[in-house]
């Protein structure tokens, strides 16, 4: 369980990044059609759902794994946001309280998370207990429907009109409305199923339940709710003259409904944002085939650059990663007897090692004593031949000429010694 909390909230964070585009997105956009609104809401799903995610050098994802795995094995913690000045503040202050002076069980960072993931399994639980009651409530009150017409239903319990089904949607309306209003809402509902929102606003708020604990979701969803909307009406007024828009924001006006809970479903005819999509419906202009380009093109490269991950070194290469010795622990290093890091490298997943941009097949440990030394001495050597000789190795190193001198840097390299009695 933990380490499935764990990849939730790292995808859920790597999502935060792709909301914050497709917010700024729909303020430049404003002019396209509202259908690319909902369309970026479902790269963020798509962001939301993969558990996987292919590497691109385009990517703007600061780090797919803000919360390494090691979070959940001890108190070590590097936490990475991709925000430099963040992440040394979280990680000092981790820091502070996990090692100065203080005994630390080794499995304190499991016993969090393990916490946090009972505080997360437990809000999945209240969201999706809620939407059971909800559902169990709506079907109550829709029991006595009478059907009008192929799939729409009228009700005296029906405030408001909505569609309400996944396999099978209905369109329910109440008793009271006049014929002018019924013709639009009507419209406006079938509109929606053939759009099949009574599929989107469930799987957004399926979403919204598995990440309810971050707060970006919870605006997203609420805006997928507003832009669902309003890519319906656009599509209903499409073809409408000025009258009759006008006797289509009259109708969103009769039908509007105060509902301050968040729901799955149904999809009601004024539901959201009633003073936004009046506006819209009497401003609508057709968006001008250049517009709609640009607008795909903004979403084609929105999810390139946020589904792809960042790439990592750690991925294309092994776990051993060698890091030069900073000067300071160098004398350290020689009384421990470990061995001093000269240059960068990498093992390769192949098992073949990388340093400055050459491969090499080996990595040797070659072990003598210069002349009058008090010490042996190890080199550490990514080569490409195991042919090498100590006296040759030594005199590489620098200590007697450069190394050039005697290695090929596309054959061989020295990337570490150590000295030892």
């Amino acid at each position: 369980m933990n380490e499935l909390f764990l990849k939730i909230i790292n995808m859920s964070i790597s999502s935060s990044w792709l909301v914050m585009a497709v917010l700024i997105l729909r303020l430049v956009l404003k002019k396209a059609p509202k259908w690319i609104n909902v369309l970026l809401w479902g790269i963020v799903a798509v962001r939301l759902i993969c558990p996987f995610s292919f590497e691109s050098a385009l990517s703007l994802i600061p780090s797919a794994e803000t919360f390494p795995e090691k979070v959940i094995s001890g108190p070590s913690f590097d936490v990475q946001t991709g925000i430099t000045p963040v992440d040394n503040r979280i990680n000092d202050y981790l820091g502070d309280r996990y090692f100065e002076g203080v005994t630390v069980p080794a499995n304190s960072g499991n016993n969090i998370m393990t916490i946090l993931s009972i505080v997360w399994t437990i809000g999945i639980l209240l969201l999706v207990a809620y939407t059971v009651i909800s559902y169990w409530r709506l079907h109550r009150e829709i029991d006595t429907a009478v059907r009008y017409k192929d799939n729409i239903f009228q009700s005296e319990n029906v405030s408001s009109p909505f569609v309400l089904g996944l396999i099978k949607p209905r369109i329910y309306l109440p008793f009271n409305m006049n014929g002018q209003d019924l013709e639009h809402v009507v419209a406006h509902e079938q509109a929606h199923i053939r759009r099949k929102d009574h599929w989107w606003k469930p799987l957004g708020f399926l979403m919204l339940t598995i990440h309810w604990f971050n707060p970006f979701m919870w605006l997203s969803y609420v805006l997928l709710c507003r832009d669902i909307e309003l890519a319906c009406d656009e599509k209903v007024i499409r073809e409408l003259g000025n009258k009759q828009r006008a006797d289509y924001t009259q109708a969103l006006v009769a039908c509007s409904v105060n509902r301050r809970t968040i729901a799955a479903c149904p999809l009601a005819f004024g539901e959201a944002g009633v003073k936004e999509r009046v506006k819209s419906v009497m401003n609508y202009k057709k968006p001008a085939f250049w517009i709609v380009i640009l607008a795909a093109i903004a979403c084609v490269s929105v999810a390139v650059c946020f589904l792809t991950n960042p790439i990592t070194i750690g991925d294309h290469f092994g776990a051993a990663i060698y890091e030069p010795t900073p000067i300071g622990q160098i004398d350290e290093k020689y009384d421990n007897e470990e061995f001093v890091i000269t240059r960068l490298h990498y093992e390769n997943l192949d098992g073949e090692w990388v340093s400055e941009g050459y491969t090499y097949k080996y990595r040797l440990e070659i072990t003598g004593r210069m002349n009058q030394a008090a010490k042996n001495i190890t080199f550490i050597v990514l080569s490409n031949t195991e042919d090498i000789t100590f006296d040759q190795t030594w005199k590489a190193s620098g200590l007697s000429s450069n190394m050039a001198d005697y290695f090929d840097p596309a054959v061989s390299v020295i990337v570490g010694q150590k000295l030892f009695s």
